[in-house]
């Protein structure tokens, strides 16, 4: 309607400024005006939509794609628009510390990537735009991890089962942000227990979740036979295969409550936290292994060394030959009066560095 409005002026003045007379330069000027106060630009760099107004309303569904566009911000009309950048949005969340029911402290590194959604605009704007999205994200996975980590029945019950337990945390999460925009497993059998019940091959379950379990999932088979299995399997498998498009980063899910599309949700390696009690045992504990591993690997060299000393062209005694040995690696600190047995002590040494440089 507008731009039929500003052309039809600009055209009735052409027309009355060729044809008539002057004055025909009063709605050619008229249009010229509403030209360009009507003319407004949605910028392409960085990527935006333009969310219509209606004498300072927004409304719902009205948006405004990229480029130049025809709009009427003045009386009787008052159409406007906001401009929102609707990048792709990386949030990479600190680490979050959680600690497990054995008391472990644990890292969890967390990252999401979203997009505002064209048809929820008002509701993006709401939640305070894109800081205001990425502290309410922050605040639903971080309350949601915590509660995992320290739940007795879906989540992991020792440090151990915790560390290897990224892909059940994927799933909480997502759930947990998606809400109820995601299907509802009609199950009483947690998801992540579902998950490995179901996947093929099926995973069996941890020491802890045998105790409620009991082996090869009996519980959990007992309680499928009561419930509709064929219809659960369907759904678990529908919801594994949302998770890896999400963790893929190719994700649709729209959370309208948000005015957003989340595209990627994932979780770096679960590790021990720094500087925690449980920290300093596992790395003393690696400290050891890799010394006794060491020692292990030089005591093979010694007797290797040894025997090379014992075998001809030398015929050292397996006493000549540990003493060279050992002298050569500053094990021994040998005083030696003999000038014979010097001689040969240093022929012995030499012997034995051409050895490890051949």
């Amino acid at each position: 309607m507008i731009p039929i409005i500003i052309f039809g002026l600009m055209g009735i003045g052409v027309l009355w400024l060729v044809f008539i007379n002057i004055w025909g330069c009063i709605p050619l000027g008229l249009g010229g005006l509403g030209l360009v106060l009507c003319l407004k630009k949605i910028p392409a760099e960085p990527p935006s939509l333009g969310v219509v107004t209606f004498w300072g309303k927004r409304l719902k569904g009205k948006t405004k794609k990229e480029g130049w566009r025809f709009l009427a911000p003045f009386f009787p009309f008052l159409y406007d628009v906001i401009i929102v950048d609707v990048t792709k949005q990386n949030h990479d969340l600190p680490a979050e510390i959680v600690r497990t029911p054995d008391l472990a402290v644990l890292e969890i590194p967390i990252s999401l990537t979203w997009t505002p959604h064209k048809e929820h605009l008002i509701e993006y704007l709401n939640c305070g735009g894109k800081e205001g999205v990425n502290n309410i994200l922050a605040d639903i996975v971080r309350e949601r991890v915590r509660g995992w980590a320290m739940n007795h029945q879906e989540g992991p019950q020792t440090f151990k089962e915790a560390l290897g337990a990224r892909e059940d945390a994927v799933e909480i999460l997502i759930k947990a942000v998606a809400g109820a925009e995601m299907e509802k497993i009609p199950s009483r059998v947690p998801t992540t227990i579902l998950f490995k019940y179901f996947n093929e091959p099926q995973i069996p379950p941890t020491e802890s979740e045998e105790k409620i379990w009991i082996k090869e999932w009996k519980r959990v088979k007992e309680i499928l036979k009561e419930e509709n299995e064929e219809k659960i399997k369907e759904t678990v498998n529908k919801r594994r295969e949302q998770i890896k498009e999400i963790q893929r980063g190719n994700g649709k899910q729209v959370i309208p409550q948000l005015g957003i599309t989340l595209k990627r949700l994932n979780i770096g390696d679960i590790a021990i936290q720094k500087g925690s009690l449980l920290w300093e045992s596992a790395e003393k504990k690696l400290k050891e292994e890799r010394d006794q591993e060491a020692e292990e690997v030089e005591l093979k060299h010694v007797g290797s060394s040894i025997s090379k000393l014992m075998s001809s062209p030398w015929n050292y005694t397996r006493q000549e030959a540990r003493d060279i040995v050992q002298t050569e690696r500053d094990k021994v600190k040998k005083e030696i009066h003999d000038v014979q047995g010097l001689d040969g002590l240093g022929r012995g040494i030499g012997e034995v560095l051409s050895m490890k440089r051949g």
